[in-house]
């Protein structure tokens, strides 16, 4: 069971480079669950609130998403823009990790494997889109090569100064196995004996 949530977990993060694409199939299902999600939290928090209201309220939430946010989310982002990097690979991986860990209650490892399996699946998506832009048969390179599997592009240095700041807060801050800790210990230990001398 759990190497079978690993795989899924793995293809479908294959998918979420995408999501910046404006008629992809990641980016419909991705507001489809987003806005259920919304539409159950709105359930749990005032259900029990007259019908009428109830309705209302998923009405909204509805209009909301569909009106405003997606149009929004498809108006500020470029298909291989920010979301086409490693920065967001490892951001999506400490999400699954927060989700895993806070939502579904699975262990330390297990989220720590999950957000492993997540950014593979991401970076693997970059990857084969950078490939797929080298012609090896006629020896050109297409000029979407150098863009799907970035670092931090000139143009967009603050969105990508944010990503890695929040990279770097997730890291810091979520919870580490001991296998994960005692490596960094073990490497500052390290780092520190060598400038020492």
């Amino acid at each position: 069971m759990d190497a079978s949530i690993l795989f899924i977990l793995g293809a479908m993060a294959g998918l979420l480079p995408d999501i910046d694409s404006d008629h992809s199939i990641p980016i419909r299902w991705m507001f489809r669950i987003i806005t259920l999600a919304v539409m159950f939290l709105i359930i749990i928090l005032v259900g029990s609130s007259p019908l009428l209201h109830l309705i209302a309220y998923l009405c909204a939430a509805v209009l909301l998403m569909y009106c405003l946010i997606i149009p929004l989310f498809k108006q500020i982002t470029v298909h291989r823009g920010l979301f086409h990097s490693v920065p967001a690979a490892l951001l999506f991986g400490l999400a699954t990790l927060c989700i895993g860990q806070y939502v579904f209650m699975w262990t330390l490892l297990f989220s720590w494997l999950a957000a492993a399996f997540v950014c593979a699946g991401y970076i693997l998506h970059l990857l084969l889109d950078e490939i797929s832009s080298v012609d090896l048969l006629n020896g050109q390179i297409k000029g979407s090569f150098g863009s799907a599997l970035t670092l931090i592009s000139p143009a967009s240095w603050p969105a990508y100064c944010v990503l890695y700041s929040a990279v770097l807060i997730g890291f810091l801050y979520l919870p580490m196995p001991n296998v994960l800790e005692e490596l960094s210990h073990n490497m500052f230990a390290i780092l520190t004996h060598l400038n020492s001398q």
